[in-house]
């Protein structure tokens, strides 16, 4: 593996039926024009679960390097965007219940985000940057990562860019 650094990762999930079979994709872009590409699926999630999954897979890939450099990480989904930066603060203030008292869902996602979020930022020299990118526009690295989550939760081989 060569030392470019990370610039951005793209993270999208998809699932067929909702909960039914679903799939992950993220892709990771390098300064020198390289990318790495990552997916997986289940035979029974959500695709809440698979957007978590993605994001997961994207910091764990980070936390492999030594990188320092900031990056963002590029999302669709308003449901991890807002629950890792706005909402998770107040859920375990709360003992992992929401506003309205209820049991946080995915709660063993969460907590797996929250710790590999919190290693991202003590690893970077900057906070980790997370954007929202409208689904379906045109962005490249979102349209990617979708195809690839299409593919996994429809049980199809996609191949994948490796560095």
């Amino acid at each position: 593996m060569s030392e470019s650094l990370i610039t951005r990762i793209y993270t999208d999930g998809a699932c067929s039926g909702n909960p039914g079979p679903g799939g992950w994709g993220t892709v990771i872009y390098f300064e020198n024009d390289e990318v790495q590409e990552l997916g997986g699926g289940e035979p029974q999630t959500t695709n809440n679960r698979m957007e978590m999954q993605a994001a997961i897979a994207g910091l764990g890939f980070l936390l492999q390097t030594a990188q320092t450099d900031p990056i963002s990480l590029h999302t669709d989904s308003e449901y991890v965007l807002k629950g890792i930066t706005q909402w998770i603060q107040g859920w375990k203030r709360r003992g992992w219940k929401n506003a309205a008292k209820k049991p946080v869902l995915n709660r063993d996602l969460w907590e797996i985000l929250d710790e590999l979020h919190q290693q991202a930022n003590q690893q970077l020299d900057k906070p980790l940057s997370w954007i929202y990118v409208r689904g379906h526009s045109g962005d490249v690295g979102n349209e990617r990562c979708d195809a690839i989550a299409r593919a996994y939760a429809a049980g199809r081989t996609i191949q994948l860019q490796h560095r």
